[in-house]
């Protein structure tokens, strides 16, 4: 048996990273029991991860953790390999073998969106971690190609593995009652357009607002559909969507629980994501699961994951981001024949898929340990 530790630190405000763990987690308990011990490590006052019914420990602080290899002590002694859905220091002085999941190098592309500090430091934990780590995950071969060319590791130590979106979200009945009880209780009107992000500089949120005035023009009844919480970009995207006189169009419904989700994607008539930087687009993989027809930007990953279950644009082009609604607005058959691919590229990318893949890791980081 192996007995595999899941250090688990995100929490509901840090986004996508939550439900990257909890997509993990999900595969996780889907490996045989007689084969693979799971034990989750997390802070004492995280509960979002107490309904998987799976063992939780609680994490050590790093300065503990510190203090135990400085006197002899080893860590984690009950743990033979070590998964990180993000990056943890505290994998710097764990004493057990471990992969660990680098999402991007954004401060890479776009260093003005990170302080010089933080891009200091996302370099140095970066670096360190991939020098330790036995294998680096990631989700797309572009995020592989720039560790490979940023970090200087060797290309068998990345491996890319695509997480589907967490269980919850796919067993959500989205029937025509769930979609009528969601706009209902949102206020929402039979076409809206949807962008379910956090309000970071990089969603570029602001010039989906500026397309999206160009949109009401052919389709004034139709309304745009925001989530997540206040913060960051926040003020700056809804002062534009005032000064463009679009208060009673643009809707901030805020933080959405997953029992909603699919209903809100599912009633949607697009999914507009019109991000500037991801490994992956969560909402993009969502959206391909419930059928909801989906237009993205055309840079990074984006391309590599929608492929033809999609239109692309120009994130940087109001008007381009503008047309492509439009032109998915304007054709049932269109959104028809993309939802149709959406599914079909869904189908490898399955919770059964992704747990066969993790336990694969898992036995190669086992052995190379004991080799």
């Amino acid at each position: 048996m192996i007995r595999v530790g899941v250090i688990a630190t995100a929490r509901q405000r840090h986004g996508g990273t939550l439900l990257y763990t909890l997509s993990m987690l999900d595969a996780l308990t889907r490996l045989p029991k007689s084969a693979y011990q799971v034990t989750i490590f997390a802070e004492p006052d995280n509960h979002e991860y107490d309904v998987l019914g799976l063992p939780i420990a609680p994490m050590p602080s790093t300065i503990s953790l510190l203090g135990g290899r400085l006197l002899g002590r080893h860590p984690f002694t009950a743990v033979d390999v070590f998964l990180s859905p993000v990056y943890s220091v505290a994998l710097l002085v764990c004493s057990r073998p471990f992969a660990f999941t680098l999402h991007d190098l954004q401060e890479r592309h776009y260093p003005e969106n990170f302080s010089l500090m933080t891009r200091i430091w996302r370099r140095g934990i970066n670096w360190l971690l991939s020098i330790r780590a036995k294998r680096i995950i990631c989700e797309s071969d572009f995020v592989r190609n720039d560790i490979v060319r940023y970090i200087n590791v060797k290309e068998e130590k990345v491996v890319v593995i695509a997480a589907p979106p967490i269980a919850l979200l796919l067993d959500s009945a989205i029937g025509g009652a769930a979609i009528d009880i969601v706009r209902s209780k949102f206020s929402l009107p039979p076409t809206y357009v949807f962008y379910p992000a956090q309000f970071w500089l990089h969603k570029n949120h602001r010039r989906l607002v500026e397309a999206f005035a160009i949109v009401l023009r052919q389709y004034p009844e139709c309304a745009l559909v925001l989530t997540g919480k206040p913060r960051d970009e926040y003020d700056r995207v809804f002062e534009l969507v005032h000064q463009l006189g679009l208060a009673s169009s643009v809707r901030h419904i805020g933080y959405v629980e997953q029992s909603d989700l699919a209903a809100l994607y599912r009633g949607a008539t697009v999914a507009a994501i019109p991000t500037l930087f991801e490994s992956i687009s969560i909402p993009i993989y969502e959206a391909f699961s419930v059928g909801t027809a989906v237009c993205a930007s055309n840079v990074v990953a984006i391309p590599e994951q929608v492929g033809d279950a999609g239109l692309l644009f120009d994130p940087h082009s109001i008007e381009d981001i503008a047309e492509k609604i439009c032109t998915l607005l304007s054709s049932q058959a269109l959104r028809e024949n993309v939802i149709k691919n959406g599914y079909r590229r869904m189908q490898s990318i399955t919770h059964d898929q992704y747990a066969i893949r993790l336990s694969k890791l898992i036995s190669k980081i086992h052995q190379m340990q004991n080799e």
